[in-house]
């Protein structure tokens, strides 16, 4: 089957009806991204009220953290489903982000971007560099794209893994060099390099030092569950 196509019917109504019954919805890990995306935010120093493309959205949950940090936020996502819980939490939580079904290797156009976030999403995608180009397209001169991904220890990831047996989905792992020759042939002139914090934890032994290699390994070679995170400019 299609990647795109598992992708979609995988968001079947009993996944989507306990997506949305979760009383919140996201862990510890949600937190610390987007504490990692605020830095991002704070160091391109990108306008209140600006225009950002938060491309392959999913459930929305960027989106929303996005639109109450102050910027109008639209939401791409290739599934349906998730666009249609995306407005739903939007709705519940009074936010101002919208949403809209699309796929992230041919985006609509529209009005130009200061900024878009790619989190967790790119990973899917079979054509990197036509990712790429479409958010480069949609951007403003001087805008940013913000982009976090797995890198790739995702290959040999258990449950990506198990994610591409089971459902289909297109599970790939990224690697900084190809990341960057890629965001400089979407015609990028400037990438930095940014770091993810370690997880919460209980206890000053084992779990103290687990938390401590992730974060010595990260910011030197790579680590289990430690993002790429890279903040990209258009001349």
């Amino acid at each position: 089957m299609d990647h795109k196509r598992a992708e979609i019917e995988s968001r079947t109504p009993e996944f989507m009806a306990r997506e949305a019954s979760k009383p919140f919805g996201w862990d510890a890990a949600h937190f610390l991204e987007w504490a990692t995306v605020t830095e991002m935010l704070r160091a391109v120093a990108l306008p209140a009220g600006a225009l950002v493309l938060d491309v392959g959205s999913g459930s929305g949950w960027t989106s929303l953290f996005l639109a109450e940090a102050g910027y109008r936020v639209v939401g791409y996502d290739l599934v349906p489903a998730n666009v249609e819980l995306a407005g739903e939490r939007a709705a519940r939580w009074g936010a101002s982000a919208t949403f809209e079904v699309a796929d992230m290797e041919a985006l609509p156009a529209g009005e130009p971007a200061g900024a878009a976030l790619l989190f967790d999403a790119l990973h899917h995608s079979r054509d990197q560099p036509a990712v790429l180009r479409a958010i480069a397209r949609r951007l403003r001169p001087g805008g940013w794209l913000l982009l976090g991904e797995p890198t790739w220890l995702h290959r040999v990831s258990p449950g990506a893994r198990a994610a591409s047996r089971e459902l289909g989905w297109l599970e790939r792992g990224l690697t900084l060099r190809g990341l960057r020759a890629d965001l400089h042939d979407a015609g990028f002139c400037e990438v930095r390099r940014f770091f993810q914090p370690t997880r919460p934890y209980a206890g000053r032994g084992r779990a103290f030092a687990w938390q401590l290699t992730r974060l010595v390994a990260a910011n030197f070679l790579v680590a289990p569950q430690a993002h790429l995170w890279l903040a990209a400019r258009l001349p």
